[in-house]
């Protein structure tokens, strides 16, 4: 699993099934609690590694056009050219089934069983 911490890095959190089932039910026995995580300040390279991932993350496309596809809405990035949006309209529409708009678009699969709950004290 990976994810950000607070100063920007990321961290990763490697395991296996035995392990996470072990932790799993660890907390089920445990009594919810505050627990604090304290960090020392990051390290000048550490804050300039965080910096250049910043840097590198994509952002959203700002000026969007909007596009009807088989009924269905999709935003293309207006600084796509109008060669590449129509190439991508055409794929769309042909794997237009390979889409989830909901969850009831997942026929046969229960719902419960898609969701993921975080047991965790609100």
């Amino acid at each position: 699993m990976k994810l950000p911490s607070l100063e920007g890095i990321v961290i990763t959190i490697k395991s296996d099934q035995k392990e996470a089932k072990k932790c799993y039910e660890n907390n089920l026995k445990t009594k919810r609690g505050v627990f604090v995580v304290t960090t020392q300040p990051p390290r000048e390279e550490e804050v300039a590694r965080a910096e250049m991932a910043r840097e590198r993350r994509p952002e959203p496309a700002k000026d969007v056009l909007e596009r009807e596809i088989s009924g269905k809405k999709f935003m293309f990035g207006k600084s796509l050219g109008q060669k590449t949006q129509d190439q991508i309209t055409e794929v769309i529409a042909r794997h237009l089934d390979a889409f989830a708009w909901s969850a009831s678009d997942f026929s046969g699969i229960d719902p419960d069983f898609l969701c993921h709950r975080l047991t965790m004290d609100p």
